[in-house]
């Protein structure tokens, strides 16, 4: 009599408590592509970047952009690889200037100027005193391309940096290297 006592609880139990819905994906179907003028050159190593402004002290990175066109992205990345240039040069003076990297995302603010949004720098305060002075605040200063409907327009970069070397000393702007 236990028994069936027993068993009739357990199955109210069960029966009380059915099982959680199941979620349903349907079925997608990939599409990919390849583009074979868009692969790099057979025996090179591929990029992360899509551009890349080298200078005496510093090498900036075009990670990618959005709706802005390719020369708009090319012109700003020149334009911050200038003036981190320009900057590590007077800070190098100084004596202050840091080996460093930084990762940032800039997107055109209410303004229209740069907002500059997901900032990553490499460990230390000197790395961070010369990120400011020399990327964040003149790239802040900088006017990006207005928003559409299409969406707002950013750009994601990356730098490094430090002092220049004699083999450094005569390096001129090259685009077609990496990182």
């Amino acid at each position: 009599m236990k028994r069936i006592a027993s068993a009739l609880v357990l199955g109210s139990a069960i029966a009380a408590c059915p099982a959680p819905p199941r979620d349903v994906v349907p079925e997608t179907h990939d599409v990919r592509g390849d583009v074979a003028d868009a692969a790099p050159p057979p025996g090179a190593e591929p990029s992360p970047y899509t551009y890349v402004a080298r200078r005496p002290h510093a090498s900036v990175g075009l990670v990618g952009a959005h709706f802005m066109s390719d020369a708009d992205a090319r012109r700003l990345v020149d334009r911050v690889a200038d003036d981190l240039e320009t900057c590590a040069r007077r800070v190098e003076q100084r004596g202050e200037l840091a080996e460093g990297a930084v990762q940032l995302v800039a997107v055109t603010g209410s303004r229209g100027n740069a907002e500059v949004t997901d900032l990553r720098v490499a460990p230390g305060g000197p790395v961070a005193a010369n990120a400011l002075e020399c990327i964040v605040a003149p790239l802040r200063a900088s006017s990006l391309p207005a928003a559409s409907k299409a969406g707002v327009p950013a750009l994601a970069i990356e730098a490094t940096w430090g002092p220049a070397t004699r083999a450094d000393a005569s390096a001129e702007t090259d685009a077609s290297r990496a990182l």
